[in-house]
């Protein structure tokens, strides 16, 4: 017998004005997400739906061409944000780069360390 364990998750973002609000909700059966929940309430009015996973993935990606339509010309400010997250990025690509450069003195204990086939190679 197995126990599903259901575990629900909800954000509840407020509006610009008071008693309007955004709520999203994200239902998890068993380490899974089976369900969720879109609602828009505006003071005693309220509307809400329920998707499965692939219903919210087609929902976001319409939302997420929506957002392409509406950004149009201020995509500017977004990409001088990718180039500030890039360089970012390379900085510790870089960092890490040179941590993990060895150095002389590892080269050299690894030199002494290495089988010689001449040692073990019966033949």
């Amino acid at each position: 017998m197995e126990i599903e364990k259901k575990r629900e998750t909800s954000w509840k973002i407020q509006l610009k004005k008071k008693k309007e609000y955004v709520e999203i909700t994200s239902v998890e059966i068993s380490g899974e997400v089976r369900q969720i929940k879109l609602g828009l309430l505006n003071k005693d009015k309220s509307i809400k739906v329920d998707l499965n996973k692939e219903e919210f993935y087609k929902f976001l990606s319409l939302i997420s061409a929506f957002k392409d339509v509406v950004i149009g010309e201020d995509s500017i400010l977004i990409e001088n944000n990718l180039e500030i997250k890039k360089s970012t990025s390379q900085k510790i690509n870089e960092l890490i780069k040179a941590e993990s450069e060895p150095t002389e003195q590892t080269i050299e204990n690894n030199d002494t360390e290495d089988l010689n086939p001449e040692d073990w190679d019966p033949w």
